[in-house]
């Protein structure tokens, strides 16, 4: 499998402290990278540095086969990237930003990530006048406009509105399906789950997960219930062709059910129900289960 990136052994110091410890992951390309952590882990670091934005105290990054260094940049030739805050020039336009990052002069792609992220009624006016939101949207497409073949987003989603972050997830499929590979943090895990094929989880500065989502499996509905007679409603279920479980006493409904239709069945046996608790397997508990364990 081609690799877009490659990081091994990556360390960085400031002081005494160790903000990086022998990070190592590929990156491959077609795919769209979650990368994962508390504040302060090193998620902002390990983007900083594939950049080739810091001084690093060992390790070796290449893009494209290409080493990485921050005096050594002929790999990032065909990256874009948002870190951190964006700086916009308050003077200047919305068009004007895109123009001006623009190498190509490329008015097709500037017009594509206009109309994507619906920035139609705003993209003539000066940066000063822009929203949070607005201004998020720009640099997204400042950071997209060369049509990078690799693109790192740093928070992409910070500051948008459900319609907006939609938006935006769906220019990333599209331009991933055209050929970019996205490496992408952010702390709303619902929302990354949505985007990302794999995710690489950072703690303390250390790799401690690395794996496509097909690791977590398919995500199972339980529903926990107690019932006057626990025994009679698990054979009552199980008779109507419903999954269940029995652990400890406990019974669990499990997989695609209709809760009403179950209710109503149990009742209709003159079983009453003492308590129903709907539990969701979550991409985001799986994650700080990780973070938890390690």
């Amino acid at each position: 499998m081609t690799k877009s990136a490659e990081i091994n052994n990556l360390n960085k110091r400031i002081g005494k402290r160790l903000i990086l410890n022998n990070i190592s992951f590929e990156i491959n390309q077609g795919d769209i990278v979650g990368l994962v952590g508390e504040n302060g882990a090193g998620k902002t670091t390990i983007m900083k540095s594939i950049l080739g934005m810091i001084e690093t105290n060992g390790g070796l990054i290449s893009i494209d086969g290409k080493e990485v260094t921050v005096s050594r940049r002929d790999g990032l030739k065909n990256v874009g990237s948002l870190i951190e805050n964006p700086v916009l020039y308050p003077y200047l336009s919305g068009m004007q930003h895109l123009e001006l990052f623009s190498e190509a002069k490329d008015n097709g792609m500037i017009d594509y990530l206009v109309n994507h992220l619906n920035m139609q009624t705003y993209i003539n006016k000066n940066a000063s006048n822009y929203s949070l939101g607005m201004k998020q949207k720009l640099a997204i497409a400042m950071a997209l406009v060369n049509r990078p073949s690799f693109a790192i987003l740093d928070e992409p989603v910070n500051g948008l509105d459900p319609k907006s972050t939609k938006e935006v997830r769906d220019l990333i499929f599209d331009l991933n399906k055209a050929g970019t590979t996205f490496l992408i943090s952010s702390h709303i895990l619902a929302e990354l789950e949505k985007i990302i094929n794999r995710v690489v989880i950072i703690k303390k500065g250390t790799k401690i997960f690395d794996n496509y989502l097909e690791y977590f499996g398919n995500k199972v509905n339980r529903t926990v219930v107690k019932t006057s007679d626990d025994k009679a409603a698990a054979e009552l279920l199980k008779s109507n062709d419903i999954e269940i479980s029995m652990n400890n006493g406990e019974l669990t409904i499990i997989g695609d059910f209709k809760l009403q239709e179950v209710i109503d069945l149990i009742n209709g046996q003159k079983i009453s129900f003492k308590s129903i608790q709907t539990i969701n397997d979550d991409f985001e508990d799986d994650l700080i289960q990780i973070l938890d364990e390690k």
